[in-house]
């Protein structure tokens, strides 16, 4: 048989015209000279395959980002076990992107092998069980869209819910995994997985929305320096109080177990101090300077039990603020009876 012989040529690998800057955590594409950020270049954020449809995509998408999370594990604590050089053990994290140019992250996928060493494979295997990689299914199959999904927004979403859920060792791994992977390798290799999940035992919780069209339920207005807040079509809206500023506030008291709160505002027009926030039992979770027009800022809360929520958005008198949308998910009993998001 004749031997075949190709000169090695590193854009085989990647362009050469690309590369990882770690100070930035970015992809940057060589552009006359000068390295630019491009992040449509970078394979964390690139969805190549169209969607696995099947009758449970969700689901049966989640296996196969686990099952192939879990068979890379595999191999790792095997090469951990065999003494194998840190290259080697990179080389097994990058093996499953078989899409895109994942070799640009050689040194991200160096240091999670270094940190999986000092772990050391028995902590790792019992860490990660049988059960906890069903544990992580479940996350995704909870986030994924109906095409098997996730944005970036989403993976963040999943590992908040990995570090609340499953914690420790187990997590800190997955975690570097999904975030080496990015939005696009998860999209990736759910839409090239063949894997059949089993969801049915998942709790995806409870998720309800208040504004105008669906009602504000137990919300009532409070006051700062003496003004209050009445609902109008457009959301709750404030007036100039007695200390010279624009307020809009409002409370709700409940019980149940809230992981996530979304927070949508209006801000009229410029102000030099647009004051918003959200406090849980007098105690300050976010505040920030608002932007000019709605936004909505999403607070991690993770908080069980009796808990008294103020939501406030202040501003100058000269300008005005509403409150349009509050969205409180959580888990287990929903404590408003039935879940009403889209």
């Amino acid at each position: 048989m004749p031997i075949v012989r190709k000169k090695l040529d590193p854009n085989t690998v990647y362009p050469v015209g690309l590369r990882y800057n770690e100070d930035t955590d970015t992809v940057q594409s060589l552009v006359n000279g000068d390295w630019i950020d491009n992040s449509e270049a970078d394979p964390r954020h690139q969805t190549l395959f169209p969607p696995h449809i099947t009758s449970n995509t969700e689901c049966d998408g989640a296996q196969s980002v686990v099952d192939a999370l879990h068979g890379q594990i595999d191999g790792i604590l095997e090469a951990i076990d065999n003494a194998s050089t840190l290259f080697t053990i990179a080389g097994i994290i990058l093996s499953i992107f078989t899409f895109g140019a994942y070799a640009l992250f050689i040194s991200l996928a160096l240091g999670i092998g270094d940190q999986m060493v000092g772990f050391g494979s028995t902590a790792i295997e019992a860490a990660l069980t049988e059960p906890v990689y069903h544990l992580l299914a479940c996350i995704l199959n909870c986030n994924f869209d109906s095409n098997g999904r996730l944005t970036a927004e989403s993976l963040e979403q999943v590992k908040l819910e990995v570090t609340d859920q499953i914690g420790g060792i187990g997590a800190t791994i997955i975690n570097a995994m999904l975030s080496l992977a990015g939005e696009g390798g998860v999209n990736n290799l759910a839409a090239i997985g063949t894997s059949s999940g089993d969801c049915d035992d998942c709790d995806c919780g409870w998720c309800v929305t208040f504004n105008y069209d669906l009602g504000w339920d137990d919300f009532t207005s409070f006051a700062q320096c003496g003004t209050t807040s009445s609902i109008t079509a457009d959301g709750w809206l404030g007036q100039c109080n007695t200390c010279s500023y624009f307020d809009t506030s409002i409370e709700i008291t409940f019980s149940g177990h809230v992981t996530d709160v979304y927070y949508t505002h209006f801000l009229d027009a410029a102000s030099s101090s647009p004051d918003t926030g959200i406090q849980i039992n007098g105690t300050t979770q976010e505040n920030f300077l608002a932007s000019v027009g709605l936004s909505t800022v999403h607070d991690h809360v993770n908080v069980t039990g009796s808990q008294h929520w103020q939501f406030f958005a202040n501003c100058q008198c000269s300008t005005f603020t509403r409150i349009v949308e509050i969205t409180f998910k959580g888990r287990g009993t929903n404590p408003f009876g039935d879940s009403n998001c889209p």
